[in-house]
């Protein structure tokens, strides 16, 4: 069941709706709901395509402490929808400090790609 709870929390810190996992992993939303609601058991292969999705190591989902996580805020703006998180709490070794800048880094880069999206729609409504 640990498990089940960290793809969830993981899911969320990442503000991905079940609808886009289950796309994502190629199944329909009903088969992933099952999954989260842990009413389905889920093999080796599927733990580490979940993993995958997530941007993370199959590891990770099991090591997940949700206690050293918590969403600062999720602010809308005209532009589209910028949602901050930080990792607090026991940043005690390296590989916790490793972890927080390697999730700063993919911030940066969805939102770069979301800026260069948002640009080319702008552009498309001009014309």
């Amino acid at each position: 069941m640990h498990k089940i709870e960290n793809i969830k929390k993981m899911r969320e810190l990442r503000n991905y709706k079940q609808s886009y996992m289950a796309e994502q992993l190629g199944m329909s939303l009903s088969g992933y709901s099952k999954i989260e609601r842990d009413e389905t058991d889920i093999s080796f292969k599927r733990l580490k395509q979940i993993a995958e999705v997530l941007d993370t190591d199959f590891s990770n989902i099991l090591d997940f402490d949700g206690n050293k996580v918590f969403n600062i805020s999720q602010n809308q703006h005209a532009e589209g929808t910028q949602n901050a998180y930080a990792f607090v709490h026991n940043l005690q070794n390296n590989e916790n400090i490793s972890s927080l800048e390697s999730f700063i880094e993919h911030l940066k880069e969805e939102n770069l790609y979301l800026r260069q999206l948002l640009e080319k729609l702008s552009e498309k409504a001009d014309h």
